[in-house]
Order: C-alpha cells, then structure tokens, then sequence
C-alpha cells in the first residue's frame, strides 16, 4: 500500500479576495504548474508550524495566524498526498521566490495555468456565498421584514416558502442576495431552477440530480460528500465554533464547513475558527 504524504498549504488572501499561489520549482515533479505554497509535514508539526516553516523558507514570509479549512486526498503519478489547505489574512513581509519559482496573488477565476489538480475546486469554494438566510418556515415571509437592514450573499427556501419566492425576489435583491438555493423538500423536478440544493439527510443524496449541494457535515460521511457534487457542509445547529465537536469536524473536511443557526453580521469573527461561513435560519 502507498504511504500517504501529509502535506500543509497556505491559501494566503489579502484584502482584495486574491489569493498567493507561486509555480513548482525546476526539479520537482510537475515544474512550472501553479499550486498554493506550502509542503510536506515534518515529524509532529503541527499544520500551523508547517505552513509558517515552509512560507518563510519559499518566500520570506512569516504567517502569523492560519485555521485549518479543508482536507483533500489526492494522487498524482509520483505520490498520494494528504492536502491540508489552512486560511490565513495575517502574515508579515513581501513574498520573495526564495526558490526561483514565479509568485503572484490571483483573483478566484483568474488563476494561472497550468494549476494542479487538487488545487482546483478551490476557486469555487472561494467565490460561494458566505452569509446564508435560511427561509424555513412559512411564518419567514413575514420575519424577512425584519432583516431587510443586513447584508446577506445566499438565501435557502423550502417547500413551505417557495410559493412566495417570486414576490420575495425584490427583497432578496435589496439584501444582496447573488444566490439562491432551495432544500431538499422541494419536489426534485423544481430543484433545477435554483442554484443549489441544501441536503437535510444524506439518505436523500442520491436522488437529487442537481450538481451543487450543501451537505451535514458529518465525518462519518465524508466519503459521501467527496463525490464533486458537495460543494459545502453545514454544521448541525447545536454545534459550536470553538468546541471539540466543531475541532472533530474540521479535522478531515472535504469540504467548507459553515455554521448553522449563528447571527452576526462579520465574517471576520469565524476566520481563526475555521469556519467559511454562516447560515440563520428563520
């Protein structure tokens, strides 16, 4: 059986969204191709401690603050690896091709080729919605009045408030709202027309013909949430960011995870917890 390599990267995003990805070094397996800094895990370290050892020797950076994000295993021809991607806005200094490799900061959707294949799904998990408005009940047409002040990128509806969804649209437009998604009680055949489908239950997945879900996060799942239709987990609504059972989820991620049931209004807050969004639910 192949040993798999662990391995930490840096998605580093500066305040304009982009992110700093450098090209592969001469000499090393797939020179030239674009991926996220970062490298092979030593002995105990920590993701942390290899992700700010590897950025410093790259590129003469010092990392201050990262939280773990995802999780992907990946196989190329030369080795499988164990890809824990960790998030920071908190680093010191200039980047510098320490090793001679080219550098940049890219825009999710603007990024160089040729990039390696596990970095891939990380531009659409960047430009996803990070502030959700859960519409529930029926009784949510009415509480929407009352958040018409906030900000919000993603809106979920049910089976109970698609009905109104059309005279609702104004509204949603007001909030910001750039995507809208319905959940799996809406009959399969209306799916189609939203931009997502949120999954209550995993036994439900595999009728649902949409490419883009939100999935539970469960760990004793997350097989099933790496087949390239999950495109985000949502926490269960007793789970707390900070918690153990918050750490367990983020251990081996294959996807986002997002808070469920949480009402702020600054994103900045859950960064260092890892998480990359929120949902309320009305």
């Amino acid at each position: 059986m192949t040993a798999i390599v662990p391995v930490a990267c840096a998605v580093l995003i500066n305040e304009k969204g982009e992110c700093l990805l450098g090209s592969r070094p001469e000499g090393k397996p797939f020179a030239g191709w674009w991926e996220f800094p970062g490298g092979k895990m030593e002995g105990a370290e920590s993701i942390a401690q290899t992700v700010q050892r590897e950025l410093k020797e790259e590129l003469g950076l010092r990392v201050e603050n990262c939280a773990p994000w995802v999780t992907l295993v990946h196989t190329y021809p030369h080795a499988t690896v164990k890809l824990h991607f960790a998030r920071s806005w908190d680093w010191q200094g200039e980047p510098r091709a320490l090793e001679g490799q080219k550098f940049g900061f890219f825009a999710p959707g603007q990024w160089p080729e040729p990039l390696l294949k596990a970095s891939e799904p990380i531009a659409r998990w960047l430009s996803l919605p990070k502030h959700w408005l859960y519409l529930k009940t029926a009784q949510a047409v009415e509480k929407l009045k009352e958040e018409l002040h906030r900000h919000f990128d993603g809106v979920i509806v049910s089976a109970a408030v698609i009905n109104h969804l059309d005279a609702l649209k104004p509204q949603l437009k007001a909030l910001g709202v750039s995507e809208i998604w319905c959940d799996d009680t809406v009959e399969l055949e209306k799916m189609k027309q939203f931009d997502g489908v949120w999954v209550n239950d995993f036994t439900s997945v595999d009728s649902i013909e949409h490419e883009r879900l939100a999935v539970p996060a469960d760990p004793a799942s997350w097989d099933k949430a790496s087949d390239g239709r999950a495109l985000w987990a949502h926490a269960s609504a007793n789970v707390r960011v900070g918690s153990s059972a918050w750490a367990r989820l983020l251990a081996d991620n294959p996807v986002p995870v997002f808070l469920t049931n949480v009402k702020i209004d600054d994103e900045r807050l859950l960064r260092k917890h890892g998480a990359h969004g929120w949902v309320e639910v009305i």
